[in-house]
């Protein structure tokens, strides 16, 4: 099962929209936001999101793609208060390739993109029981903060932030 990553498209919002409902199908506890609070976005949101992501230095998505199915996702945006920053946010992979080393690609995909936009750092929230998720982000490097706070979607369950630094302050 050859697994390819690469980054969205133009004109890949409904692929996009199908691949966020089904993580947050399948993993509710790991998102900041519901799945009907993105089911009811319009199809337009999804279009642009998709033509914004597909290049520059603001954000970007990455999906993992097996024989035209997309089977994982990850993005990355530059966070508007802290500009050296990247947030690397939407991280999902199926639960049919999982175990196969395409999240840890994802994750690096979003990383490598980071470091070509010049960010100094990435950082992520994370569900604090979600530990495939936390031992994922540990072996790619990053390190808990002390920021925790509830999460979104579900404030009875508590998200941490993790941080990456790519380079250091000179």
């Amino acid at each position: 099962m050859g697994c390819e990553l690469r980054r969205i498209r133009p004109g890949e919002g409904g692929r996009l929209r199908e691949i966020r409902l089904r993580a947050l199908s399948e993993a509710p506890d790991a998102f900041g936001s519901t799945f009907s609070e993105e089911a009811d976005r319009p199809d337009d949101d999804w279009d642009r999101a998709a033509t914004a992501r597909s290049a520059g230095e603001a954000e970007a998505t990455f999906v993992a793609e097996v024989d035209g199915n997309w089977v994982g996702l990850a993005g990355g945006y530059r966070l508007s208060d802290q500009p050296g920053t990247v947030r690397l946010f939407s991280m999902w992979v199926a639960p049919e390739t999982r175990g196969l080393g395409t999240g840890r690609r994802l994750v690096d995909a979003v990383l490598v993109w980071a470091r070509a936009a010049g960010a100094r750092a990435v950082d992520l929230w994370v569900t604090l029981d979600n530990d495939t998720a936390l031992s994922l982000y540990r072996r790619a490097g990053f390190l808990p903060t002390d920021e925790c706070r509830p999460l979104p979607s579900d404030p009875s369950r508590q998200i941490q932030r993790m941080m990456l630094v790519l380079i250091e302050p000179g």
